[in-house]
């Protein structure tokens, strides 16, 4: 029943949101798509079975857009593209996340900023998992929070209630992100640093999971970006004894 609840809850926010973005035009709108191509990800759980790819490229689609009353992002993963298909672990797989905020200060007309926080958010949020071996939605909803931190382009803070349809998870959980944009320069270079954190508590049979992608990007032209982000992985997939530390290479174009 519980479960019940949460998915009106978040139905409910995501239709207040685009009910009110459909009323006005996009502030900004920004899609990217990104290669990344790592060489020591970690291919066997703690446990001894075989999980992944040892080493393997990523393609990945993203768009942020935001308007007056909320905001939208959206990415998917597509993975293992360069591997062959002689078994589930070599086959492609994909990973997609969409998340919806409404900002409740301007959709209640008051004003809810106090010391470094400058917005708070009810967010909805969608991840997606498709391969050879899974097929699971996850619904996860909360509240969001923006922060104003000198330096930084931007700082949120999502703070969710997580229910993980897999067979393994059987429950509920938290999941907590942070996510950060530092823009900077090195003489006429201009470069940035960013990424997300996600940590994710115990659920069901699931380990508590950490999991950050911080990036340094090199923005060649207003277009190209050439970086390298680092991946750090504790309990990947929530297997207990499973630690992932690995770079990436990537390049980046935005439209």
């Amino acid at each position: 029943m519980m479960y019940n609840h949460k998915k009106l809850a978040l139905a409910a926010a995501a239709s207040t949101l685009v009910l009110s973005q459909t009323a006005s035009a996009a502030l900004y709108s920004t899609t990217t798509v990104e290669a990344l191509y790592g060489w020591d990800y970690e291919d066997r759980a703690g446990a001894g079975f075989s999980i992944d790819n040892e080493e393997h490229a990523i393609l990945t689609f993203a768009n942020a857009t935001g308007w007056t009353y909320g905001d939208s992002f959206f990415f998917v993963d597509f993975t293992n593209l360069d591997q062959g298909s002689s078994d589930e672990n070599r086959a492609g797989s994909a990973h997609a996340e969409w998340s919806l905020r409404g900002n409740l200060g301007s959709l209640s007309g008051l004003d809810l900023s106090f010391g470094p926080v400058n917005g708070i958010y009810a967010i909805g949020q969608l991840d997606i998992d498709r391969n050879s071996a899974t097929r699971k939605t996850t619904h996860l909803t909360g509240l969001s929070f923006d922060f104003d931190v000198p330096g930084f382009r931007f700082v949120k803070l999502h703070t969710m209630y997580r229910n993980d349809e897999s067979a393994a998870a059987r429950g509920s959980s938290e999941q907590y992100t942070l996510v950060w944009n530092a823009p900077f320069s090195i003489g006429s270079a201009d470069f940035t640093f960013e990424g997300f954190l996600d940590y994710i508590t115990e659920e069901g049979d699931l380990e508590s999971q950490l999991l950050t992608q911080p990036q340094l990007v090199w923005h060649a032209t207003p277009h190209l970006g050439i970086g390298v982000e680092y991946q750090y992985w504790e309990n990947k997939f929530g297997l207990a004894g499973t630690d992932e530390s690995t770079p990436q290479l990537m390049v980046r174009w935005t439209f």
